[in-house]
């Protein structure tokens, strides 16, 4: 990509040197490397995300991945969301079977009111 031209180093403290000329615009002065294929490349060219420099291929390649990552967390989120769902609905279920079983297990005494009459005479 820089047709043979030889890049110079950069300076530490992360400047760029005055010489170094943009990968893509010979013209255009380089202000910045990108921190994946370490070319040096101009404002235009350079894309700041998450407090790093990209240049414009580097960074689809960076979305791109971060999307089919999203995508697995968004399979994770529904399928943990349809495992709540059904879980929740099982102990509903289970709940009102169980409340059923139980005031059907109250005598029939109680039902009629002749329960209340014994347990209490004067």
């Amino acid at each position: 990509m820089t047709n043979g031209a030889v890049i110079p180093p950069v300076i530490p403290g992360g400047h760029v040197t005055p010489r170094r000329r943009c990968v893509r615009h010979e013209e255009r002065e380089a202000v910045g490397r990108c921190v994946v294929c370490k070319g040096g490349f101009c404002r235009e060219c350079l894309t700041e995300h998450e407090d790093r420099l990209y240049c414009g291929p580097c960074f689809a390649v960076r979305v791109e991945a971060g999307r089919r990552d999203g995508a697995r967390r968004l399979d994770w989120r529904r399928w943990r969301t349809a495992l709540l769902m059904t879980g929740s609905l099982l102990c509903l279920v289970t709940g009102i079977y169980l409340l059923g079983r139980m005031l059907a297990a109250i005598p029939a005494d109680v039902h009629d009111g002749t329960v209340w009459t014994e347990t209490f005479k004067p």
